[in-house]
């Protein structure tokens, strides 16, 4: 069974205008220079700004094929997915075991050892437990692959970056599917201008922009202020390093994000049929069917002065500029899993339950949904005289 979370932590995601910054240089890590694409017309407007700071995959060196093919020391044929159960598996066409020695198991195999088996003409092992939502540190995980029979072994990973979730880790550049909107990301961006692929942006699991890079790689110095704004850094941060390894996190929240504290009050939909019609003299009706438009109804509590963090300001006056009505705006039910919801009437022969793009976890209450916002304003009102929290009702129109 996938992971079931009663309350999971949520974000509201929206999108990205960034045709403005068109050929705009961002940033100088040491002495060079890291700029925006040139967009054509119409292009620059990113799904996210996860989607802006890494495409949801991992560089053709980071990702999790690339390590078990560029690593092995035995068989040929290395893959990792995600199957139709929601479990990790590893392919190879070598007989192997497979043991977790870090300090934390992302992928789900565990600490005991997990023996491949023959499916068809390959070996496959699965993991036995649910992986891990979240950002993955790659520095605490370690598995341990070993040939069944022989005396081949080697460890993986190898190269131990942040990734934004193990989703993400598990899709490559190369991928094709609904979330290839065909823009480079900052991550791409970054790694290109240094000649690199190890460099990493994610958005932590408390919704801070963060880049993970090497030491020699060097640090960055902001040329475009209102980027470096929009991110939620404010040029002052300092990057904690860790050995060979920097991580640099920003200091706010980016302005288009929001992510409360609390789970989700109450979800529910509406839906509403668009027709034309008449009226018969003689009784009756002729109609002639538009459309039928699913909304989710959410309500949730903002976080306030008196609360663990304050985000009344950051939703009155910047994250609502963002989600004016008709604006789009993805709202990760589950936050730490970045796949698209995906309802079980959906499940077909050619789309499983879950995989790298989907996930029906709850019949689609996990996942991300993608909508349009339709509420044109907020009654950011105190129910109590305290000031710790404020009731939010946002209405969000599926695509």
């Amino acid at each position: 069974m996938p992971l079931n979370q009663v309350a999971p932590d949520f974000a509201l995601l929206s999108s990205l205008d960034m045709r403005t910054y068109s050929a705009t240089t961002i940033f100088t890590r040491g002495s060079t220079t890291v700029s925006m694409p040139t967009f054509s017309a119409g292009e620059g407007v990113y799904e996210d700004l996860l989607f802006f700071l890494n495409g949801r995959y991992s560089s053709d060196t980071l990702n999790a094929d690339a390590q078990l093919a560029d690593y092995a020391d035995f068989g040929t044929g290395w893959t990792m997915a995600i199957n139709s159960d929601d479990k990790i598996t590893i392919q190879s066409d070598t007989e192997f075991d497979i043991i977790s020695q870090g300090t934390l198991d992302f992928l789900g195999f565990g600490s005991s050892t997990v023996a491949s088996s023959l499916v068809g003409s390959v070996y496959v092992a699965t993991a036995p437990n649910d992986w891990t939502r979240g950002l993955i540190d790659l520095t605490q995980v370690n598995y341990r692959i070993t040939e069944t029979g022989g005396s081949g072994g080697f460890n993986i990973p190898a190269i131990k970056q942040d990734l934004q979730d193990v989703t993400v880790w598990l899709r490559s550049s190369t991928t094709s599917d609904s979330d290839s909107f065909g823009l480079s990301s900052l991550e791409s961006l970054d790694n290109t201008a240094l000649s690199s692929e190890t460099i990493t942006w994610t958005l932590t699991d408390e919704g801070f922009v963060q880049c993970h890079y090497t030491n020699t790689q060097g640090d960055i110095s902001w040329n475009s202020t209102e980027i470096r704004d929009l991110l939620g850094f404010t040029g002052d941060e300092d990057p904690v390093v860790d050995g060979a390894e920097s991580r640099l996190t920003a200091s706010k929240h980016s302005k288009t994000v929001l992510f409360p504290t609390r789970p989700i009050q109450s979800q529910h939909s509406n839906v509403e049929n668009v027709a034309q019609f008449r009226r018969f003299i003689g009784g009756g009706y002729a109609s002639n069917f538009v459309g039928s438009y699913v909304t989710t109804l959410l309500n949730f509590d903002l976080d306030a002065q008196l609360d663990s963090k304050d985000d009344y300001r950051h939703f009155a006056n910047q994250f609502a500029r963002f989600i004016s009505p008709g604006e789009r705006i993805n709202f990760y039910q589950c936050w730490g899993d970045s796949r698209r919801s995906l309802r079980d009437d959906q499940i077909t022969s050619s789309q499983s339950a879950y995989d790298l793009l989907f996930t029906s976890e709850v019949n689609g209450e996990r996942g991300r949904l993608r909508a349009s916002c339709l509420t044109p304003s907020f009654d950011l009102n105190y129910p109590v005289r305290l000031h710790r929290r404020v009731p939010v009702t946002l209405e969000l129109e599926h695509l």
